[in-house]
């Protein structure tokens, strides 16, 4: 199992035709857990695998977790993310995210960009605020 850093703008994505906030990624991890997630290039990424999601905008914070379901395909007619990947927001983990998220200034991993894997030292902190 490796861990990735999913990284959300809300001021350019939308989930269900809304900005991703945290309260907004919240509810859907009670309602609607299983998606679809895209990408803009292929990754490696795993059934299993866990994908952190960092907020880059307001407050810079990692506030929910993803687990993988299937391998990323590639899909046509969307030059920007062409390929995706089924995942599930695990409501437990990302409940715990919600009451005590990851601040980017306490990372290793300063100035995440694209979909990197989670640096060993991150992930610790990660798995503690995630109550894992």
């Amino acid at each position: 199992m490796r861990d990735w850093l999913f990284i959300l703008d809300p001021t350019d994505t939308t989930m269900d035709g809304d900005l991703p906030s945290k309260d907004r990624v919240l509810e859907l991890a009670k309602a609607a857990p299983r998606r679809e997630w895209w990408l803009a290039r292929r990754r490696h990424m795993a059934p299993g695998d866990r994908i952190w999601i960092y907020f880059a905008a307001p407050l810079r914070e990692v506030a929910a977790v993803t687990e993988v379901e299937g391998e990323p395909y590639e899909v046509t007619g969307d030059a920007q993310h062409p390929w995706r990947f089924r995942a599930a927001l695990n409501l437990d983990a990302t409940r715990a995210l919600y009451r005590s998220p990851v601040p980017l200034a306490a990372l290793a991993n300063q100035h995440p960009q694209g979909v990197p894997l989670v640096r060993d030292s991150d992930l610790a902190l990660f798995l503690r605020h995630a109550e894992l």
